[in-house]
């Protein structure tokens, strides 16, 4: 998997959906949630391969208008890694229950590819059914038009 196309498929993406939310303050309230969860996720995880305490809990919500600049932060951490980090070493963290593990910076990558999609659906689905037309998100259609 190419992440570097991954993540920035994932933070062109988040950047559209945070312009229909802006645009759209009537949204259902789950939305800004979800949107907030899942940059607080890409925060959570890159501070969990720094050793580091996160900035953020997984549910905290942010205001709208702080989520662009939440999500070149969160991005530009990910970038940082790829061009820093080995994709084969393993990371013991600490999850949000007080559980320790232990998983790989590929597999933890991997799981904030599915993590962002599956959220974006759920926000999809919310817009679609309050009459909001959520941004097309298809990654093939983005990667024509990012040649």
């Amino acid at each position: 998997m190419n992440y570097l196309r991954q993540f920035q498929y994932n933070e062109e993406i988040l950047g559209r959906y945070i312009d229909v939310l802006s645009e759209h303050p009537d949204s259902p309230e789950k939305v800004r949630r979800l949107m907030s969860h899942m940059l607080n996720a890409l925060e959570i995880w890159v501070s969990r391969i720094e050793h580091r305490e996160a900035e953020c809990e997984t549910w905290e919500e942010h205001e709208t208008s702080t989520l662009h600049a939440l999500n070149r932060k969160c991005h530009d951490a990910i970038f940082h890694l790829l061009e820093t980090g080995n994709l084969k070493k393993s990371h013991a963290y600490v999850n949000s229950e007080g559980q320790a593990f232990s998983n790989t910076l590929d597999e933890v990558l991997t799981h904030l590819v599915i993590h962002s999609a599956h959220h974006r659906a759920q926000i999809a689905t919310l817009w679609s059914d309050a009459g909001i037309k959520p941004p097309p998100c298809d990654f093939i259609f983005w990667a024509r038009q990012s040649r």
